[in-house]
């Protein structure tokens, strides 16, 4: 019995020493690798966190900017149409201006043709009434 009782302390001195050797040449660097592992990939998460972060604060400041620039852009836009339509106006009105000055010149010289032609007119009445009156009577009057 003595036999199996040594024997089976040698076995478990064996396998204690086994086990601390074990430990410091293979579970020791494996832990150790597996801690480095771990906090790459915990760091490797906090920087995509961050960059998507400071995308995010980009994609926001992006957008705001856009829509800063499509208000300007509108705001040029209305300015330039009103400036259009303005500048429309100011040569339709002046336009209307100058077909009233032409058309009143027009009234003028058509008046002044009927004047001048009732005075030709009445010459020519004149005439023909004498005329007529001479053959009539044979004589002039």
């Amino acid at each position: 019995m003595i036999d199996i009782n040594i024997s089976l302390l040698y076995q478990l001195a064996n396998f204690l020493i086994l086990l601390i050797v074990l430990n410091v040449i293979l579970f020791k660097p494996i832990r150790q690798i597996m801690r480095e592992r771990e906090q790459g990939i915990s760091s490797a998460l906090g920087d995509a966190r961050h960059a998507q972060e400071r995308m995010q604060n980009l994609l926001d400041s992006y957008n705001t900017s856009l829509a800063e620039a499509k208000q300007k852009a509108a705001a040029v836009y209305n300015t330039g149409y009103q400036q259009g339509l303005d500048a429309q106006r100011d040569m339709i009105s002046a336009e209307r201006a100058k077909a009233g000055e032409m058309l009143d010149k027009a009234r003028a010289e058509i008046a002044a043709a009927s004047v001048a032609a009732r005075g030709d007119l009445k010459k020519e009445a004149e005439r023909l009434s004498q005329d007529i009156t001479t053959k009539l009577l044979g004589r002039a009057v």
